[in-house]
Formats: C-alpha cells, structure tokens, sequence
C-alpha cells in the first residue's frame, strides 16, 4: 500500500517539505525570531542592549515591511535609512541577512548575519539563521552546530525543528526524534513540529501514528493545505478510502499545481470504482508530475546561478504556467532587483499582481512602467484596462488616448475607447 502514495522517495520528501519550513523561518521566521513589532516600535532593540531611537525603529520596521512584499530594493534602501541614523544597531545587519537569503545569496546573508553577531553576540535569532544557510548548504552537521547556539541564548522550539531536520538528512532519526520532542516540550501547539514527526512516523511505517501527529499539526494551523495533504495521504496508507478523498479534494482544488494530491486522488477514485474519473486525474497527474520536474531543475538553476535575472524570470514563468503566484512573485521579484530597468519582468509582475487579486499593486506597476518608457502603448492599454476594472473611466480614457497617440491604428485602444463611449452613453438617463 505505500507505493500508492506518489512521492514515497524519504529524502526528496523530506527535502520539499522542509525546504518550505526553512524557507519560512529564514525571511519570515528567521524573521520570527526576530524583535516583535511592538519592541521595536517602543524604541528598544531586539533585546534591549541597544536602544533604538523611534525614527530609527521606523526604518527597520519599514524595511521588514518591504522584504514581506519582495521589494528587495526598497528593503536596503531602508536599511541605508536606519544606518544614517545609527550605524551601530546590530539589527541593521540582522536586516540586510535576511534580504540577502530572500536573494538567494547564502553567502553575503552570512557575512551580514556575523556582522550582527559582531556587534551583539546575543542577537536573538542570527545563530538560527546561520543554521538554516548551512542547511541549505547541505552541511547538516554544522548547522546543528548554529542551532545549539542560538539555544544557548533562550529556549526557543524553533532551532529544535531545524535541529531535527538536519538530524533526518545525517540519517539519524532516533536524534531527530529527540529534537522533535524538545519543540514541543517547549509549545505543545508548535505545529511544524507534529508535522515533523508525522513525516519520521511515516518513515517507520506507523501510519497511525502518522495520521495522528498529522492531525495535531492540521489542529494547530487549520489552512495548511500540505499538513492536510500528508494527512489525507496517511489514510489512504491505511486504505481508508472514503476518509481520505474528501481531504485530496480540498487541497486539490486550493493546490491545482499539487501532483501528489491528483495522484493520490486518482488511486482512491479507482479503489471507489469511479474509473473514468480517476483516468481523467491521473492523466492531470502526470502532467503535473512534468511541470514539477521542470520547476526543480528551474529552482536549481536558479540557486546555481543566483545573479543571473533570467534564470530567476525563467523560473518565474514556470511557476506562473503551474498557477503558483505567491512563488512566481518570488521569483519575479528577484529577476526584478537584478534588473530593475527589464519590462518585461515589471510586466510580468504587475500581471502577477492581478492574477493574485491585487489590482492596486498592478496598477502601480503599469504606472511604473509607463514613467521608464513613456512610448510603450502596451502598459497604457493594460493601465487603462485597470483603471476601467476599478471603475476609474476617467483615467482609463486618458490611458487609451495616450496609446493611441503613439499607436493611433492600436485595435484594443480604439475597441477600449469605444467600448466606454458606449457604456458612458448607455449610463446616461
């Protein structure tokens, strides 16, 4: 019964799973170990060893802002900000660490990170940081290393987990084990941590156990659709057809790009005895399964040639075409800031924007876009479609108008145009 489940291979599991959790806990959860907005925000630093004055505070707070939406260009400009104010704040450093990992550049985030550490040995959250750059270095035994350090300042769940992951890649799951036990033994409601031992559960082929610990992880972070996913997973192990379809639904329709649940799904149909059904799935499956397979090699050639805009841009469209914006953007975002006078990548941002339902953002873009070339009829058309979507006729107009100014025989310009004219007319009473 385990060879049903698509994705059986432990390590290239374990790789994808907790590539998510590193990525998490290094821009957002390094970032979590990182001062709470309130601490900052009242004037003190990140442990109270350097106070922070409110104008500086401002600037940090800014730049974490920036990071959150991928604005890496912008998040520096605010570290500057804050430098010019007090160039001794360790958090400036702590700062420019994390953007550097959002770049995907290990090294000059370590560099930034030890700077910090330079400043203030007991910077909460940079020996953890530390750990999650040599984990993605594949130097396992060191990061437990970095983990133990940042324990030495506080007990925190979060080196534990990352302990345990390196202890799984050093093939040591009894260590992993242990590691896992401390997380919680810390907070009980850390879900990553149930996670964790459901994947090592699984590993021991206690399903039960697996499906148990999934289910505490799913209890404490309800929306996680790859906690509902595994959990669906573990009961179609144990051949509880009907229990796991509803779940492989759920995330199938929240997840379209996620293979393993189209797979698994298409096995359960099947064993349910909808066979046309389950012919239709596994045929979307192994599509899937294609795409992946070009994401990975995408993603590697992206971390292999981390200053190259197009091999992020390439994994950008990649993502795109799989319907995964949040990571699209990602990727988008880093082309972007390796070469912010591209177009085209701005293009494909402001799009990315409206796929994801954030017209604002998208008009921003195209705005942007239209102050580099003024002579660039394609980002009025799509400004002024924007402004006509937000119900903005006005400055839809003046959008067309200027199009066709540079274009005067553009098609969509004058259809736009005329389309509003029309719609004007029809409005009046």
């Amino acid at each position: 019964m385990r060879g049903i489940v698509s994705l059986s291979a432990s390590r290239s599991r374990w790789i994808a799973s907790c590539l998510a959790v590193v990525c998490c806990l290094l821009w957002a959860g390094g970032c979590a170990n990182e001062p709470r907005p309130e601490e900052t925000l009242n004037g003190q630093g990140a442990n109270d060893a350097q106070p922070m004055s409110p104008a500086a505070a401002h600037f940090i707070r800014l730049s974490s802002e920036a990071l959150e939406r991928n604005d890496f260009a912008q998040a520096f400009a605010f570290t500057d900000s804050v430098a010019a104010l007090a160039p001794e704040l360790a958090d400036i450093s702590f700062l420019r660490g994390r953007i550097y990992a959002g770049l995907h550049r290990p090294d000059q985030a370590d560099s930034a990170y030890r700077v910090a550490l330079s400043i203030r040995p007991a910077y909460p959250g940079v020996w953890n940081n530390l750990g999650n750059t040599a984990w993605l270095r594949q130097e396992y035994g060191k990061s437990v290393g970095y983990y133990r350090r940042e324990l030495e300042i506080a007990p925190d769940p979060r080196p534990w987990l990352g302990i345990a992951r390196a202890y799984i890649e050093l093939g040591k799951a009894d260590s992993a084990r242990y590691a896992f036990g401390q997380a919680l033994a810390l907070d009980s409601t850390f879900a990553q941590a149930h996670f964790g031992v459901a994947l090592l559960l699984d590993d021991f082929g206690d399903f039960e156990g697996a499906l148990r610990s999934a289910r505490r992880a799913l209890r404490h972070a309800p929306d996680n659709h790859e906690y509902r996913y595994h959990a669906a997973s573990f009961l179609v192990k144990l051949g509880r057809w009907e229990e796991a379809l509803a779940p492989l639904e759920a995330v199938a329709r929240e997840w379209p790009w996620h293979q393993g649940a189209h797979y698994n799904m298409a096995q359960v149909l099947m064993r349910l005895g909808y066979a046309e059904e389950a012919e239709e799935v596994q045929r979307y499956a192994e599509e899937l399964r294609a795409l992946q397979a070009e994401i990975t090699n995408l993603t590697t050639a992206s971390q292999t040639y981390a200053e190259d805009p197009y091999a992020h841009a390439r994994l950008g469209a990649s993502l795109r075409k799989a319907r995964r914006y949040d990571q699209a953007m990602q990727a988008y975002s880093v082309a972007l800031y390796l070469a912010p006078g591209n177009l085209d990548f701005r293009n494909n941002v402001a799009v990315l924007h409206l796929l994801q339902g954030d017209t604002l953002s998208a008009i921003r873009s195209f705005q942007t876009m239209v102050q580099a070339d003024t002579t660039n009829a394609h980002a009025l058309i799509n400004l002024g479609s924007l402004y006509a979507l937000s119900g903005d006729p006005e400055n839809a107009r003046r959008a067309w108008e200027a199009a066709l100014r540079i274009e005067p025989d553009n098609r969509m310009a004058r259809s736009s145009l005329a389309s509003l004219s029309s719609s004007g007319r029809s409005s009046q009473p």
